[in-house]
């Protein structure tokens, strides 16, 4: 089956997500983490991060939260901040942690010189993230080269930000997209990188509206048209997020202001997006998202994920509502359980459903405090 790729801020919602998924799927799933910038507030300190907790927490998390399996880590929102110095001391910690960490670089990045240490430990020693509209072969070879690198040294993530994604429209193209960079040379793996869902939130206050999942369709329509054999491409999408990755312009001594009561609920092909009313206490407003949820056609039942079981026990008052780092946990996991499952079941391949907690969960023995 393909390889699922999704491109994640690595923030707390979204670590506990990639940290509750069942161990047969984790190994069919290679994320890339994004590092978000230091003048963003971080719930587990409650405060902003000083420059030198960033680097080593992100580390440390790394361990604790994707300690087994490639990851591929972006540091693209810190670097300026942190430096070259800080960069490599952030991927040497990580490493520490878990071995197949890989940095992410683009094509600016392979002319620096500073960084040509910068290498994963395995035989993948870099991820190369090139926009849809650089693909060009002697311009990414000459890149690689002053780098001292091969296409076989690396992956490829071909970012389709921006690029329209219908599949009526976009199959050609970026079937077209994926032959160019086949022509570069072997890598180590194509990966598809897009998502369809919009910046700002599509639904209004107590509405639902559903949102295509173009980024699904227009992948499986390109690799019908695409010369590349199947098992040298990945998927790889935002999760339950817009590619316009974005973070707070200014620093804020709180959290911020008020989060969107809603949850991004995946479908097959769309995201049935539940938005509560403006007004109210987080109990009322996210018990009825939940409940919306749990008695639309759309769901899948309590066992398909963990997100699935907590969202029926929220719209059934059995537990509290959440915060804000929780619902983008449970918009995570479900996204990235509803795509392996997909991935899976066009291979062949079925995944046992998970247990159903009745009551709350108990307290992990030893808590993830970072």
């Amino acid at each position: 089956m393909f390889t699922y790729y999704p491109s994640v801020r690595f923030k707390q919602g979204e670590r506990y997500a990639l940290y509750r998924m069942p161990q047969d799927m984790k190994r069919h799933v290679e994320p890339r983490l994004i590092a978000p910038p230091i003048k963003e507030y971080d719930p587990e300190l409650g405060r902003i991060p000083t420059l030198d907790e960033v680097i080593y927490l992100t580390g440390e998390r790394i361990g604790k939260h994707w300690p087994i399996g490639r990851a591929f880590l972006d540091l693209s929102f810190i670097a300026d901040e942190v430096g070259e110095v800080g960069i490599k001391r952030i991927l040497e910690l990580a490493q520490i942690r878990n071995q197949e960490i890989v940095p992410v670089a683009t094509l600016r990045d392979l002319q620096n010189p500073s960084l040509r240490d910068v290498r994963g430990k395995g035989k993948i020693k870099l991820a190369v993230l090139v926009g849809y509209e650089e693909v060009e072969v002697e311009s990414v070879r000459n890149a690689l080269k002053e780098a001292g690198l091969d296409a076989s040294d690396c992956v490829i993530f071909l970012d389709f930000k921006g690029a329209p994604l219908k599949p009526e429209i976009a199959a050609g193209a970026v079937a077209s997209i994926f032959d160019t960079a086949n022509e570069i040379g072997r890598w180590q793996r194509i990966v598809f990188q897009a998502s369809n869902f919009p910046s700002k939130n599509p639904a209004g206050h107590g509405e639902s509206v559903l949102i295509p999942r173009d980024e699904w369709s227009a992948f499986h329509a390109a690799m019908l048209e695409c010369g590349v054999a199947p098992e040298r491409v990945g998927y790889g999408d935002f999760a339950a997020d817009s590619s316009e990755i974005k973070f707070p312009k200014k620093k804020k001594k709180g959290g911020g202001g008020r989060a969107i009561r809603h949850l991004r609920y995946a479908t097959a092909t769309h995201w049935f997006v539940v938005r509560a009313q403006s007004e109210g206490c987080d109990a009322d407003l996210m018990r009825d998202v939940c409940q919306r949820i749990s008695n639309s056609v759309h769901y899948e039942g309590r066992s398909f994920s963990y997100a699935d079981n907590r969202i029926f026990l929220v719209g059934q008052a059995k537990v509290g509502p959440g915060t804000a780092s929780m619902w983008r946990e449970w918009n995570t996991l479900h996204h990235i359980t509803r795509v392996v499952r997909d991935l899976g079941a066009m291979a062949g391949v079925q995944f046992a459903d998970r247990p159903v907690i009745e009551e709350p969960e108990q307290q992990l023995l030893f808590p993830l405090n970072a």
